[in-house]
């Protein structure tokens, strides 16, 4: 049970009356206080009393008009239209109150929802009278901006007693799970339209019969080939059973390289490079997976975390989901990242690295090594810099020295035949790859 603003209020007002009172030994004051506290006394008597005869559990009438202000008897379900949305996206959300008791109770619900979560429509409080064995819809709808596993719940219930004196809560332990994916950027616009048809090598047809897209050539049917393969056509024309063979495709392994150290969520919660990385590796990877490639991702931050290469839908997802629960924390060098997987990555594979290039002595170091063996290298690298000066702060002397060390930093590892391009706030990726490769 607790004391109302109401009751706080009577209160204090008893209390001033009985001291204004004795200070100026007026007994008609003193009376009136003392009328007052003790009413005041009687009504958390009484809504006390009510809790306690509604624990007891008595299926009598004169238990159940006490236990009228009770919570025991109230239940809750809620519904999410998905599980699983993108940054941005929107969830709508259904939660149905019930009040199992004979009495009519005026209740206050909220619903509990992430501090980070928009309600875009509807509302999660309701103010309401709910009649006895009847039940209640609240519906809304919540704008999820930021990547995350979230929790929706528990459902929070206040209910009054007949002066408005006291009220008791109750939380009524009712949780939803939901997963927000980092957004992602169509990237095929942009790679049709570079000098350059493909960023990297992607499948490649390899002048050998066998699984892909490509027609290699006509041959007679045996038993077991599957029956989308036969050429009609041909089978018009010569009477017999001929398939079509098709090229066989190599694909390339991409090697997702993010950033995800403690110095990466530098900036406000919406704009960092944490923010930044996650949504460039979700838009690469969909863009990759898409072209039938063998797409791995490794983040490291206090540990080191790697999804196998694979292809596929599922590893999209495999992939988003990972993205989706990435925390900055620690501060593992890259250099220990690259030694990690070096003697596991084929050779010549395209290696994309998402990272601020900050508080790494060893990014220098770990690029020379990349490059020694020949690896393509492609450095996006969101600064925090912009990010601090465009939230204020960081200075304009500040900013410009920071800014120059960084510079220096890009040119040496450009000099080192690394692709790196500096992703300034609010430039679209595709404009940043188009900029790291020289289109």
């Amino acid at each position: 049970m607790a004391w109302s603003r109401k009751s706080a209020m009577f209160g204090s007002l008893a209390i001033a009356l009985y001291l204004l009172g004795l200070t100026l030994r007026n007994h008609q004051l003193v009376t009136v206080a003392v009328v007052l506290l003790s009413f005041l006394t009687w009504a958390a008597l009484r809504a006390a009393h009510a809790d306690v005869s509604a624990s007891g559990r008595r299926m009598d009438e004169r238990t159940d008009e006490e236990a009228g202000a009770s919570l025991s008897r109230l239940e809750a379900m809620r519904k999410l239209s998905a599980a699983r949305v993108f940054e941005d996206g929107t969830v709508d959300v259904t939660l149905k109150v019930q009040n199992m008791s004979p009495l009519s109770k005026v209740l206050e619900v909220r619903d509990s929802l992430p501090e980070v979560m928009r309600i875009k429509e509807g509302a999660n409080y309701i103010l309401m009278e709910l009649g006895p064995r009847r039940e209640t819809v609240i519906e809304y709808t919540v704008e999820c901006p930021l990547r995350g596993f979230y929790t929706v719940g528990p459902v929070c219930i206040r209910i009054q007693d007949s002066f408005g004196l006291f009220h008791k809560e109750k939380e009524l332990h009712v949780y939803d799970d939901f997963l927000v994916f980092p957004k992602t950027e169509d990237l095929k616009d942009a790679f049709v339209k570079s000098k350059v048809p493909k960023i990297f090598t992607g499948a490649v047809n390899i002048r050998q019969p066998g699984p892909g897209s490509e027609f290699y050539n006509l041959r007679e049917y045996i038993a077991g080939d599957p029956m989308k393969s036969i050429n009609w056509p041909a089978y018009g024309r010569t009477g017999k059973l001929m398939v079509n063979e098709r090229e066989r495709d190599a694909v390339s392994d991409i090697i997702l390289i993010l950033d995800s150290r403690a110095v990466s969520e530098t900036g406000p919660v919406s704009r960092n490079s944490l923010v930044y990385g996650t949504r460039a590796a979700a838009s690469l990877a969909s863009f990759f997976l898409s072209r039938r490639d063998s797409v791995g991702l490794v983040s490291y931050a206090d540990e080191i975390i790697s999804v196998d290469r694979d292809t596929g839908k599922k590893q999209l997802y495999v992939i988003l989901t990972k993205l989706a629960g990435a925390m900055a924390r620690g501060s593992t060098p890259l250099q220990v990242v690259t030694n990690r997987i070096l003697p596991h990555i084929n050779k010549g594979s395209p290696i994309i690295i998402l990272s601020c290039l900050e508080d790494d002595s060893t990014i220098v170091n770990a690029v020379r090594d990349l490059r020694a063996r020949d690896f393509d290298t492609t450095i996006l690298t969101p600064s925090s810099l912009e990010f601090e000066f465009d939230a204020r702060r960081l200075d304009r002397t500040g900013y410009e020295v920071l800014k120059t060390e960084r510079d220096i930093l890009i040119s040496e590892l450009r000099g080192l035949g690394a692709f790196v391009m500096d992703w300034e706030p609010d430039m679209l990726l595709s404009t940043a790859l188009a900029g790291a490769r020289g289109f």
